[in-house]
């Protein structure tokens, strides 16, 4: 499982469905954006409401841990690099 920091363009998105096309998922549930049908194979690409609602909870979820996320807060990283590095160590510790 990966990560990519940016907006949603095709090479961002390419970034971290690559990594989990490695895995062999049965299903990927995404919203409704383009550029996932031509990045994930229609067998496995499920476009739903209600499957993204999880992720949406995780979205959440890490919002609150992290108050780098939040853009009114004294901790809020201006420097991607930064950003990046502390992310890095939410998911992976």
């Amino acid at each position: 499982m990966s990560f990519s920091l940016g907006r949603r363009t095709k090479r961002t998105i390419q970034y971290v469905t690559y990594s989990l096309l490695l895995s062999t998922p049965k299903a990927i549930y995404t919203d409704g954006l383009l550029h996932y049908k031509s990045l994930i194979n229609k067998v496995i690409h499920r476009v739903t409401r209600f499957g993204t609602n999880q992720i949406e909870r995780n979205n959440l979820s890490m919002r609150t841990n992290l108050k780098r996320l939040q853009r009114k807060t004294i901790c809020f990283s201006r420097s991607y690099i930064q950003l990046q590095c502390v992310l890095r160590i939410y998911f992976w510790s």
